[in-house]
């Protein structure tokens, strides 16, 4: 191998140009060592798998993540399009049903165990959650990929109770299953924008939401919001970005909002306080979004070093 030649891929990483200088074994000690020290966790509401796997595909050419949550890939598990992923690279889990939500895992390395949905669910519950357990140079890091109810309307009779509830689930798990001590990550469609300043739909909008009981900034979701903080949780892009008040990961279709950069972030990575001290990048990927033929979401990340 002439590392020389590839050695500029690495300075990132590295910090240092010429550390292949010495000999091919260095170079692949080198390589070794990002994988062990990066992690990179992107999420993506894809707004169904078969309809998008070019922007999949586009995802992992560009960001080559280690962990990847997808939500909404609407597929039955049982007619999950193993053609469209096999080839990636990836350690594929998926938990889905036909037509509606769903949601898969793609993890470079196999985790040591893989979890669909919480253990309250009953047999009819919607296929909103799936969790693995991975080894890492953190610890055994649990990462918890969801595609959390949209609730509508605070005024609905199912929905709002039903993204009260996965809420709820959520908190219940953290708190009886897992330790924020430990290394974790939360990400997905989260469904709710967590400060004003993710609200990018103009001022009169969002009054108007509020007046409505429109779902997505209420105050008692963001009351949702704080129990994962208070538990031990941190929102990773607001701690990297802590002025920023326009960027989104949402974009409606039928107003063009992605036009105008009028939308909403509700696409969120949480990670423990541990973990997240540790967090260097995060970032919303719009050139995706911008693809023919897009979902409606833009993808997330956030890199841990």
């Amino acid at each position: 191998m002439d590392c020389c030649n590839d050695a500029l891929i690495f300075t990132y990483a590295t910090g240092n140009a010429n550390f292949c200088e010495k000999n091919d074994r260095l170079f692949a000690l080198s390589v070794v060592s990002i994988w062990i020290l990066f992690m990179k966790f992107i999420s993506f509401n894809i707004n169904g798998l078969r309809a998008r796997p070019h922007q999949l595909e586009a995802l992992i050419e560009k960001h080559q993540p280690d962990v990847i949550g997808l939500q909404e890939i609407k597929v039955a598990d049982e007619d999950f399009p193993w053609d469209l992923v096999n080839h990636l690279g990836y350690h594929v889990f998926h938990h889905g049903q036909k037509g509606h939500y769903g949601v898969a895992l793609l993890t470079k390395k196999e985790p040591l165990a893989v979890r669909k949905g919480f253990p309250t669910d009953d047999a009819d519950a919607q296929k909103r959650m799936i969790m693995a357990d991975i080894e890492t140079e953190f610890g055994v890091l649990t990462v918890l990929n969801g595609y959390f109810p949209q609730g509508e309307n605070r005024a609905h009779e199912t929905k709002f109770p039903a993204k009260e509830k996965f809420y709820a689930d959520l908190q219940h798990y953290l708190e009886t299953e897992l330790t924020p001590e430990n290394p974790i990550v939360i990400m997905g469609d989260m469904n709710i924008s967590p400060t004003d300043l993710d609200i990018g739909i103009g001022e009169p909008n969002r009054k108007r939401w509020l007046r409505d009981g429109k779902c997505s900034f209420l105050p008692e979701e963001r009351e949702w919001l704080d129990r994962l903080y208070n538990y031990g949780l941190v929102d990773t892009f607001r701690v990297m970005n802590p002025q920023a008040n326009d960027k989104f990961s949402w974009f409606d279709y039928r107003s063009k909002g992605f036009d105008d950069n009028r939308g909403l972030r509700i696409d969120l990575v949480l990670a423990s306080k541990g973990l997240a001290g540790h967090c260097v990048e995060t970032g919303i990927d719009l050139e995706i979004r911008a693809m023919e033929k897009p979902s409606d979401h833009a993808p997330v990340w956030a890199v841990f070093k």
